[in-house]
């Protein structure tokens, strides 16, 4: 019976000190650049510590703390966390192996979606990378793996070694998104039984994209109000509260032409934003539990933004900064939104819309500084995908043999510590 009551005692005074143990080796993980080697040696401790309080999900975050509180337990003390956007469709993904990665050269075609799928796990695979990244959005193949496959095959890797970090490395402090491809196209038990999927897999954020096109498309600023894109509008509604009815939070990207000479850009962006708001409210959908991403209403070219000097791409950046503000501010009835983050354009196609980084920059500065004025934290988010995280770099030094895979890692850790940098540095 004393041994008993020994070992007992032994194991409760172990079992106390687990958090000094894990806290004992945190300098040395930080240090230890993008290698993982010391996770599994801690796992049993921050296990024990975890087991005290489970990390919250980001619908309790925004659901129990006030927003501001809420935006730096997500996005950081200052903002500088942001989201690695990866929802592009296989096709898509294939494309950019083959033309920007150059893959061709080394690899099979056949084998792109594996070898693709390796490179994205072992990018993940880093705990520096969680100091500047706070959210990733998966596409929804590498999420929703086919049940003729195990969760370790090769295209589910990068969503498991995800979840690994958020488990071991960082607990309630990095968050798992999925783009909904094709909502438009699935009816109300198609979108309710793929967020039940999502659910059970985990995922914090859903994006779901609506794109209204060119302005020949839409025919016009005033085409707005017409029956059919209202009814896209209360779609995109549903499927956010659909979202919320999950406890999942909606991150909506709503895209309108935004290059439109004059004031045609801010008419669509106003609008827009407005009928969408109205539909959120009636859906009953919690404003301070929505993402929301939009282009900037910068209203020139891409030629012409590219002509203008650094001075003036600023200027017009906080300018449209503030507009984009103002307006999401008068839509939601001066209601605060869990979060904001500026589509910078593509980088692809046969005309490029892709803004030039210093306007991308001054855009979300603009946005910044009204919200930290009216709603005490700074709502802009940093979102990059292919343009800067992922840039054709760090697919060729993946190609390029053993080494130069860690140096991909290296190059894509660091390009998101520079977007962090960037977006917490006071504008010149």
């Amino acid at each position: 019976k004393n041994s008993s009551m020994h070992s007992c005692l032994l194991l409760l005074s172990v079992l106390s000190s687990a958090p000094t143990i894990a806290n004992a080796f945190a300098p040395f993980r930080s240090r230890n650049r993008g290698s993982c080697s010391l996770v599994h040696f801690m796992s049993t401790a921050e296990s024990a510590d975890m087991s005290k309080s489970p990390p919250m999900s980001m619908w309790q975050i925004l659901g129990s703390q006030p927003p501001p509180q809420a935006w730096t337990t997500i996005f950081g003390e200052n903002g500088e966390r942001g989201e690695y956007m990866d929802g592009y469709s296989e096709d898509a993904m294939m494309a950019r192996c083959a033309e920007d990665y150059r893959w061709a050269r080394k690899f099979s075609a056949d084998a792109f979606a594996s070898e693709r799928a390796s490179m994205m796990s072992h990018l993940y695979d880093n705990g520096r990378l969680w100091e500047h990244v706070s959210m990733v959005a998966f596409a929804e193949h590498y999420v929703l793996v086919d049940d003729d496959f195990g969760e370790e095959t090769a295209i589910a890797k990068p969503f498991v070694t995800f979840q690994r970090q958020r488990e071991i490395l960082s607990p309630g402090r990095i968050f798992g998104g999925v783009v909904l491809s094709d909502w438009e196209g699935l009816d109300n038990n198609g979108i309710e039984q793929k967020l039940a999927a999502f659910k059970e897999k985990g995922i914090d954020y859903v994006r779901i994209e609506c794109n209204f096109g060119l302005a020949d498309d839409i025919g016009g600023t005033t085409q707005l109000d017409n029956p059919l894109f209202s009814a896209r509008f209360g779609r995109l509604a549903e499927a956010a509260k659909k979202c919320q009815n999950q406890e999942m939070v909606p991150l909506v990207l709503l895209q309108v032409p935004w290059r439109e000479p004059g004031e045609d850009s801010k008419v669509y962006f106003e609008k827009a934003v407005k009928i969408f708001a109205r539909a959120l409210k009636k859906e009953d959908v919690e404003s301070k539990r929505v993402l929301f991403e939009t282009r900037p209403p910068i209203g020139v070219s891409a030629q012409e933004e590219k002509g203008l000097g650094a001075t003036a791409r600023i200027s017009l950046g906080l300018e449209t900064g503030h507009t984009i503000f103002d307006v999401i501010r008068e839509a939601f009835d001066g209601k605060s939104i869990a979060g904001f983050c500026v589509a910078g354009g593509s980088t692809k196609g046969d005309v490029p819309t892709a803004m030039e980084d210093d306007t991308q920059n001054a855009v979300r500065q603009g946005v910044r500084d009204c919200a930290r004025r009216y709603w005490g934290y700074s709502v802009c988010f940093w979102e990059m995908g292919a343009k800067l995280m992922l840039q054709p770099k760090v697919g060729r030094l993946w190609a390029s043999g053993p080494g130069g895979r860690d140096a991909a890692r290296e190059l894509f850790c660091v390009n998101a510590e520079d977007l962090a940098e960037e977006i917490t540095a006071a504008m010149p």
